[in-house]
């Protein structure tokens, strides 16, 4: 009998516990292609939409914006076109960054831009995004062109990283 409840109690612990193990942590992924329909460079951010209103309400002072407006995809977009970067090592330039919008899409929020193809040869990339809000937000950036697949992680303080054809 006592092992009984000994067992109970150690069930119970573990299923008040489960939410806080399941529990995600901040987190995006940024896709970088070739579309050889279109010629260009197509940048695509997935953020939890969760993760994305909550970072518009704390940075524009409007908590009533959801991911459902234009509005808040608006500003969504705007937001991270000033988090993301890539330049160009050689010249020290930014390449440029065409914003082409953002959608809700379920439980994410997807952010598009694009930039001609191609990208120079040894590129910095910069990815702040959600990182003013969570401090351990976790962006990856999964670049994938010329048959090669390439992925940088940004986390805590990274600023800049490098990644050469």
């Amino acid at each position: 009998m006592r092992l009984s409840r000994i067992a109970t109690t150690i069930f119970a612990l573990l299923f008040a516990t489960a939410p806080f193990f399941a529990h995600r942590k901040p987190e995006a992924l940024t896709t970088i292609e070739h579309n050889a329909n279109t010629g260009t460079i197509e940048i695509v951010h997935r953020l939890h939409a969760h993760d994305a209103e909550q970072a518009l309400a704390k940075v524009l002072h409007k908590p009533q914006l959801t991911l459902d407006s234009i509005e808040a995809r608006a500003q969504l977009a705007l937001y991270v076109e000033k988090r993301f970067q890539i330049v160009d090592q050689a010249s020290k330039e930014p390449v440029t960054l065409t914003l082409i919008g953002a959608e809700h899409d379920g439980e994410y929020a997807l952010v598009f831009q694009e930039t001609e193809s191609p990208l120079p040869n040894t590129i910095a990339l910069r990815h702040d995004v959600l990182r003013d809000v969570f401090p351990n937000q976790v962006n990856t950036v999964n670049l994938s062109l010329n048959s090669k697949i390439r992925t940088l992680i940004f986390t805590e303080k990274d600023k800049w990283k490098t990644l050469q054809e």
